[in-house]
């Protein structure tokens, strides 16, 4: 892997001039007829505007329309609390199409939505858009921020005022009760679309992706704890990338695309709702020493499985382990920091208390 840790490296060193020459690289490769693209944009999108050069406008940020008939339909793949929110928003905005929920609270999976966004198979998600998508978008983030951002959403529309009944207690107690679990869960999830929608413990695809017209092996892995910057990140590119050679799928201009996705980013109802300084932090959630090194080794197995062959040469595969790598580095630093706080007797519950 020394090969692909190099050129991060220099992507971390000379971010800013990187960026800014992959969106130029990138507006040049999936937008040779500008012109054209312009107009078929201002003739077909009515809300996330373009507005010529690098502007746009995103109020409101999408239209309640049908895919087009023979439109390839995106699934929007993650565990639970992995950043799905802020993610189907910037895809309304590149795409002009209220993306759909699995559990339909938005009512949108009637109107042959052009995504659907989904924790399937985990119990918290259903698979209920029958035959209706055709490829997979799967997003992850470092479980030791999907956890607890899975369990602020459980409680996010019931804040308390005192500590008795406070998130923070209630999720220290969560935390304890459901962590050997859902750690396991984290680690099935990201084999199950890995592997073509195979459960764990068999051998075959689910029969849903056996026999629902859909190829449960992700075009895509798009790592939230990248993705979610207001500057455009790989991750935002390689989004962008699979949905414009997605058939039958227009996307706003090229020139406005990060453009949205600076737009969303700072327009924090969207993808931040009802939570305020009063609300969760991501300090607020922490493990012990013991869960933050349980956490490591699991994420260290699954970056070995996916390091051996057949994986290696799999395109998804390493950029699941890049993702990996950076994940185990700060669970990493977290531990010896939670480890020296155990020390002085300053754990998790006693700071928070």
């Amino acid at each position: 892997m020394a090969k692909i840790k190099s050129p991060l490296r220099l992507l971390k060193k000379h971010s800013k001039t990187l960026y800014a020459a992959l969106a130029v690289l990138y507006i040049i490769n999936v937008n040779m007829n500008f012109a054209r693209r312009a107009e078929v944009s201002e003739s077909h999108r009515g809300l996330a505007h373009y507005l010529g050069g690098t502007n746009c406008s995103i109020d409101p940020l999408a239209e309640i329309v049908s895919a087009s008939p023979n439109a390839t339909k995106t699934l929007l793949a993650s565990y639970p609390g992995s950043g799905k929110r802020f993610t189907w928003q910037v895809i309304d905005g590149l795409t002009n199409h209220i993306t759909a929920d699995d559990w339909n609270y938005s009512k949108q999976l009637e109107n042959s939505p052009l995504t659907v966004k989904t924790s399937w198979p985990h119990d918290q998600g259903v698979w209920s858009w029958d035959k209706q998508m055709d490829q997979v978008i799967l997003l992850i983030r470092n479980p030791r921020w999907a956890i607890p951002s899975f369990h602020a959403l459980r409680h996010e529309l019931n804040y308390a005022s005192t500590y008795e009944s406070s998130w923070l207690r209630i999720g220290f107690e969560w935390r304890d009760a459901n962590f050997d679990v859902e750690i396991d869960k984290w680690v099935e999830y990201i084999d199950f679309w890995m592997q073509g929608g195979i459960p764990k413990g068999e051998t075959e695809a689910h029969d849903r992706c056996k026999f629902s017209e859909i190829d449960c092996n992700p075009k895509t892995i798009i790592d939230f704890d990248v993705f979610y910057n207001d500057d455009p990140s790989l991750a935002f590119f390689k989004l962008a990338e699979v949905l414009d050679t997605t058939t039958n799928v227009e996307l706003i201009a090229a020139a406005a695309r990060v453009c949205v996705l600076d737009h969303v980013f700072d327009k924090k109802e969207l993808h931040n709702a009802h939570r305020d300084e009063n609300g969760s932090k991501r300090k607020d959630f922490r493990f012990t020493s013991v869960q933050l090194a349980v956490i490591q080794t699991k994420v260290t197995e699954l970056k070995v499985k996916y390091q051996l062959p057949p994986w290696n040469e799999n395109v998804v595969a390493i950029n699941l382990v890049i993702s990996l790598t950076n994940s185990i580095a700060e669970i990493a630093a977290e531990q010896t920091f939670e480890e020296m706080m155990e020390v002085y007797e300053l754990s998790p519950s006693a700071v928070l208390h």
